[in-house]
């Protein structure tokens, strides 16, 4: 399920069966013509379209597209195989409640969400009225591709920065290739730190969410040959 943050009012996406289902659904099957050649050629369907909850302060509504229980694997369009548990996110559907305008995050579904978080931007968060900020971005960090080969599309692969608007629209990657995240901190003046380490270096950026890029980069101080 879709949890709100206490401290930034945030959609935090967890990679657990229990946690984002909210109820065991049925695996919906492949209909069969009755010949076992239409029933192979058909795709399985592996995921689940879980319930849609309000994006406060806007007329939208956001739902994970997660992993059902299907023990398989699943062909990517680069050729490799990758497995994925149950309950991974593979994508967002947003739902305008006004027009009823929808659309899907990616246009496929062979992605990792691993977190996605909502943040108000400062000027619309009403003073005294934490409770009712509008949000007005989403940071999103996303698995693309089985980059240690293990078969097994998780947290131990590069990870992207993401950011897009309230309704999941204007997306942007900020940052790519991160092998390991250090930290992902929100600021204050709509500013977010990311410590990561990329190519081997470890280094530090500032995000502007009003903007959606990176304002400043440094490198860590040199820390010795004997830390990796």
């Amino acid at each position: 399920m879709i949890k709100p943050s206490v401290s930034t009012t945030s959609l935090v996406l967890l990679l657990s069966a229990g946690l984002v289902g909210g109820c065991d659904l049925p695996i919906t099957q492949p209909r069969s013509n009755g010949t076992a050649q239409a029933t192979d050629q058909e795709e399985k369907a592996d995921k689940i379209l879980q319930p849609f909850e309000s994006i406060a302060g806007t007329p939208y509504l956001v739902a994970n597209i997660s992993q059902g229980n299907w023990k398989g694997s699943r062909q990517i369009s680069s050729g490799s195989s990758y497995k994925r548990g149950a309950g991974d996110i593979s994508n967002l559907v947003f739902l305008d409640s006004a027009s009823l305008e929808s659309h899907r995050l990616f246009e496929t579904n062979e992605y990792t969400v691993f977190e996605a978080k909502q943040y108000p931007l400062s000027n619309q968060e009403p003073k005294g009225k934490k409770k009712n900020k509008k949000i007005a971005r989403f940071v999103y960090q996303i698995l693309k591709q089985d980059t240690n080969e293990d078969g097994y599309l998780g947290s131990d692969d590069h990870r992207t920065i993401g950011l897009s608007d309230a309704f999941g629209k204007q997306y942007v990657e900020v940052l790519t290739g991160i092998s390991q995240l250090l930290n992902l901190k929100h600021l204050s003046s709509d500013r977010m730190l990311a410590v990561y380490v990329k190519n081997g270096a470890k280094t530090a950026s500032i995000i502007d969410l009003k903007q959606r890029t990176v304002v400043k980069t440094a490198a860590i101080a040199n820390l010795g040959s004997d830390v990796q």
